[in-house]
């Protein structure tokens, strides 16, 4: 008899769609009752509980999706949870930032430690997910990372960037979480030693003012980063809180040499270029990763280009889906026993 999943969601990323598509999944939508009404989020989460149909599974990706699965089993005491952990949730739980906790009040983390206890078992999409998540469930979790997708990996596949210039480049949504205050400060310090460095600042939700920075050019949502990943000479991920993110792969197989902060998940990736790129979320570290990076030879530069590449190749759909796959299977016979 086949096992039915039904794949729980918010925001889908991408790769969590391909996720959901592998191993088969049925999709239900958080907003399915309420058209994106302005109700509590409790009251959604509550009706959307009850009113969720039967599976065998409820695969649900991060922390708001878990609540109607949590509602569901609660009441039913039937199906099993498999939490996809690819947010913040977790990583809050265990310290949240001053920066974040406007977002992450202490009674949602204090929901999502109750919801945590009917969790059947977890993938993670980093290492570092999966560490900030074991002190708060004594479950299985297995790894599987997301991917860039197919159009993209084949277009960036192909670049050759200005590693040799002073260009920088971030992408991210203006939230907290993703430190971009943190790397327009320490541009700031990194101006001073190099005047022709210049910062462009991609996503929506950025505060226009930055532009008053001389260097720093705000540039809003990008429909196409190709050309901007082309002409950037370095890429650098500043974030507070963030499990894996794509931009940073995409970044690296352009064949830009990357910085990430410690607290991104993708440093598991980054630090193959060299402990000198995983920095610490501060000013001052994040300024003097950058001046590490640009003091380095040309040589260097285009030795580091293509080790960015190399490490970055195989995080193609094909491929991370058919390591979620199995890495799901061997998560469901590992709950099962």
């Amino acid at each position: 008899m086949e096992t039915s999943i039904l794949f729980v969601y918010l925001l889908p990323h991408p790769s969590h769609v391909g996720f959901a598509n592998s191993i088969d999944a049925e999709y239900w939508h958080y907003h399915h009752y309420f058209n994106y009404g302005r109700f509590p989020k409790i009251f959604k989460s509550f009706i959307n509980g009850l009113l969720l149909p039967g599976y065998d599974v409820y695969f649900c990706e991060g922390g708001a999706p878990l609540a109607p699965a949590f509602i569901k089993k609660l009441v039913s005491r039937k199906g099993i949870i498999i939490e996809l952990i690819a947010d913040e949730t977790f990583m809050m739980i265990k310290k949240t930032p001053h920066e974040m906790k406007g977002t992450f009040i202490w009674y949602v983390n204090a929901v999502h430690r109750i919801e945590a206890e009917y969790i059947n078992g977890a993938i993670a999409v980093s290492k570092l997910a999966k560490e900030t998540a074991e002190p708060f469930l004594s479950i299985p979790i297995r790894v599987s990372h997301p991917y860039i997708e197919d159009s993209m990996y084949r277009r960036l596949g192909h670049i050759s960037p200005d590693v040799t210039g002073h260009n920088i480049i971030s992408v991210g949504y203006g939230k907290a979480a993703k430190g971009m205050d943190i790397l327009v400060k320490a541009f700031e310090t990194v101006k001073k030693e190099i005047p022709d460095v210049d910062l462009y600042v991609i996503g929506r939700g950025h505060p226009l003012e930055w532009n008053n920075i001389k260097g720093v050019h705000v540039l809003g949502y990008v429909e196409d980063l190709v050309p901007y990943f082309k002409q950037a000479s370095l890429y650098v991920q500043s974030s507070r809180a963030d499990t894996f993110p794509v931009a940073t792969l995409e970044s690296l197989w352009a064949g830009l040499p990357t910085i990430v902060s410690e607290n991104t998940g993708t440093k598991e990736v980054v630090e193959k270029l060299g402990n000198e790129f995983v920095r610490k979320a501060t000013v001052q570290d994040i300024a003097q990763g950058i001046l590490y990076y640009f003091g380095l030879s040309s040589p260097m530069k285009q030795e580091l280009s293509q080790e960015a590449k190399e490490i970055s190749k195989k995080f193609n759909s094909r491929e991370m889906c058919e390591m979620f796959k199995r890495e799901f299977t061997l998560l469901l016979r590992e709950i099962k026993g």
